[in-house]
């Protein structure tokens, strides 16, 4: 996850505007309380999307309450129901961000793959508390991870590349559901980020010689289609869904969000 499914914040009320931060303040504090201080630091919008659309599916009524936030120096509103979701979303994170963490060590040379195996080492009790708890995601998330690393090696073409980021992601989105709908908008929100962030990591990619699937032919037209199609059919699955809280949140990321992120890739202008 990368933190391309995020608002266009211009475009939501105040009062969606308050219950998104709010969820986003909440996960920062179950990060803390379960995984430590440093786990904070990984809190991006992809796992706060993640937290909302598991809230918004949850029956009864999201209690809010405030607490003393020392980074902000000030209170923020938080959740106090739902901590279940919170801890799933945190555990998630911290398992994604291991992994991600082995891959850079397994991909990297010299000084960096010797800070990401140190990085690696120092999440590694927080990794293991979260497979705790979570194995079937842990072991879903690596053999995704490990299908992914060996598509690319083999550069394959860009639906079988997009695959496993998708698949992975489809699984999180309906774990603990037998909503089919939730894994097929999982499946396509995942092939819209895996692709997004090849679009975005182009121009380093083709200096580097490192796999992209738009390398060969895509131009930005092309990739513009591409990325459409993806989150177009993740918002067709995502009208099926029972959703009960937050709808005007998810919609603008969908909808809107998605839009101004993708633009944003397109021009040059993410970084």
């Amino acid at each position: 996850m990368f933190g391309y499914v995020k608002a266009d914040l211009n475009k939501l009320s105040e009062e969606n505007a308050a219950d998104y931060r709010a969820v986003y303040c909440t996960l920062c504090r179950s990060l803390k309380t379960h995984y430590g201080f440093t786990a904070r630091y990984l809190l991006n919008y992809d796992i706060t999307f993640l937290a909302l659309l598991k809230l918004s599916m949850t029956d009864g009524q999201q209690e809010t309450c405030e607490h003393y936030c020392p980074y902000r120096a000030k209170k923020c509103l938080m959740l106090g129901s739902a901590q279940d979701v919170f801890f799933e979303c945190a555990s998630i994170l911290i398992v994604l961000t291991y992994e991600k963490l082995l891959d850079n060590v397994r991909d990297e040379k010299f000084i960096k793959k010797w800070f990401y195996a140190f990085l690696a080492r120092l999440f590694r009790a927080k990794y293991r508390k979260a497979k705790a708890h979570y194995p079937d995601i842990s072991d879903k998330i690596r053999q995704n991870m490990i299908l992914q690393e060996d598509y690319e090696a083999n550069f394959v073409g860009i639906d079988k590349a997009a695959h496993p980021s998708a698949d992975a992601l489809g699984y999180l989105f309906a774990h603990g559901s037998d909503n089919q709908q939730l894994y097929r908008f999982g499946y396509y929100l995942g092939r819209w980020i895996y692709f997004a962030d090849a679009a975005d990591d182009l121009p380093k990619d083709a200096k580097s010689g490192s796999f992209n699937p738009f390398k060969n032919g895509y131009d930005t037209q092309r990739i513009q289609e591409v990325l459409n199609l993806s989150i177009g059919e993740a918002a067709q699955a995502f009208t099926s869904l029972p959703i009960l809280h937050y709808t005007g949140i998810l919609q603008n990321i969908i909808y809107e969000g998605s839009f101004a992120v993708q633009q944003n890739i397109l021009k040059g202008d993410s970084k």
